[in-house]
């Protein structure tokens, strides 16, 4: 069997038949494709085109999930039998099972998510593409000696969703992605930065040239870096590293980590926990959005989630599960892979765009830190306690002036929240987690 529909009625029928009070299944085929160059040579070309569905169970409040890759009908039928054995004699949970009828639908916006040039551009120029990019980027400046690589990503997929209270959902998605990663060096020390462009449609990426300019832009700028001082001051988070601030909530927000108390926005809904300015969003209706879709991996129709409004903490984000266990109606917001259950996670999650060019932002800093990337993990999010490894660029006088490394930032998330005087007007939908620049008042900056 190779249609989807088809393949998902006859699960959904054989389920009934073994006994399931319940049932869906979610089928993906994907085609993924990626190349690697290095120094002109090519160090990496990779193919495949994995297909797999999941089925879930519900039997008596119990369930079971079981996921494949053969679609041969007999091994289906065996499959379904074991997973409705499965579920009989799992742990009853009593909020277990599918969505209510009354949330099942497809939302109506015009989304077009899938460019089917994409299948048509053949390996050769996905090849060249790398090898032109990293020949620019290496040709910037003389400092820059070596290429950590230049790769090519693309992939296509069709999921269908299909579940016993009579919903049906197909979807197709593309994406394609350029990267390119530099070595700079001077006085015997090297730096490395990348620079990327990624997005569902061929045509709207960034042009090599200008992947490969920001490429070495980034890594040449970070050549002579210095330990700053321990002090308190300002700090810009640049739109990479206010993304990763907006990664912390989005982990934060949502239901599971809610009833599991593993969230330091536990019983602040409706309260104000930032500064008015600051209004976060999930859209799964954003048009080229890569975290775009119709519906959710429940059924629910996607939309659009005002999380923070104007500093007030509207809403978490739940499934239907967790939201059951809150108490809450469910914001569209399933995510699951074939062998893993619906849990709540983000689309297109972003802070909303302010008023204020970012070099206005810059030039308010009298002595403190542009901050342009972080790593490692250093947050408890239970507390809120941020501590970050970081890297960045001083301000003096309004002006970025020399690169600082081997240095943290710290702070608490909501005291960082509250103390947010800037909001950029610099926010790019990159990614599936975006932000323009901000300032923070103040952060320990943990150096020399």
């Amino acid at each position: 069997m190779d249609n989807l529909k088809k393949i998902s009625d006859f699960i959904i029928r054989e389920a009934q038949k073994n006994g399931a009070d319940e049932s869906d299944v979610l089928i993906v085929n994907s085609t993924k494709a990626s190349v690697k160059v290095r120094l002109g040579n090519i160090e990496e070309l990779k193919q495949a085109n994995p297909k797999s569905l999941g089925i879930r169970i519900f039997k008596n409040k119990k369930k079971a999930l079981t996921y494949t890759s053969d679609f041969r009908e007999e091994s289906l039928k065996k499959l379904i039998r074991q997973t409705v054995e499965m579920a009989q004699i799992t742990g009853e949970d009593k909020l277990c099972g599918l969505p209510e009828s009354k949330y099942l639908g497809k939302a109506t916006s015009p989304l077009t998510l899938f460019d089917p040039k994409i299948e048509t551009i053949p390996t050769s120029e996905k090849i060249r593409l790398a090898t032109e990019m990293e020949k620019i980027g290496m040709k910037q400046s003389p400092l820059i000696t070596n290429s950590d690589g230049a790769s090519w990503s693309d992939s296509r997929s069709k999921i269908a969703l299909a579940n016993s209270l009579g919903f049906y959902g197909e979807q197709e998605y593309s994406n394609c992605a350029l990267v390119l990663s530099l070595v700079a060096e001077k006085d015997g020390v090297k730096q490395t930065d990348y620079w990327y462009t990624n997005h569902l449609f061929f045509d709207k990426l960034d042009s090599i040239e200008s992947v490969a300019k920001t490429a070495a832009e980034r890594t040449l700028r970070k050549l002579g870096a210095r330990k700053p001082k321990t002090q308190t001051v300002p700090v810009v988070f640049d739109p990479n590293a206010g993304q990763d601030f907006l990664s912390i909530l989005e982990s934060t927000v949502v239901g599971t980590a809610i009833y599991r108390r593993n969230s330091f926005l536990i019983d602040k809904l409706n309260q104000e926990i930032a500064v008015k300015d600051f209004t976060l969003i999930d859209d799964g209706l954003l048009p080229d959005g890569l975290g775009s879709r119709l519906f959710d991996d429940e059924g629910l129709p996607s939309r659009k989630n005002v999380v923070i409004e104007n500093g007030v903490l509207k809403k978490y984000l739940c499934d239907c599960y967790s939201a059951k266990k809150l108490g809450v109606e469910p914001t569209g917001s399933a995510s699951r892979g074939v062998g893993s259950a619906p849990a709540p996670s983000t689309s297109n999650f972003y802070l909303q765009n302010g008023s204020i060019p970012p070099e206005e932002i810059i030039a308010s800093v009298k002595e403190g830190l542009y901050l342009t990337s972080v790593h490692w993990v250093g947050v408890n999010y239970i507390t809120g306690d941020y501590s970050r490894g970081a890297e960045g660029i001083w301000i003096e006088n309004g002006k970025l002036t020399y690169p600082v490394q081997e240095f943290t930032v710290a702070g608490n998330m909501l005291d960082m929240m509250k103390n947010i005087t800037m909001i950029g007007n610099d926010l790019k939908f990159r990614d599936s987690v975006n932000a323009p620049t901000f300032k923070i008042k103040e952060l320990v900056i943990s150096g020399s």
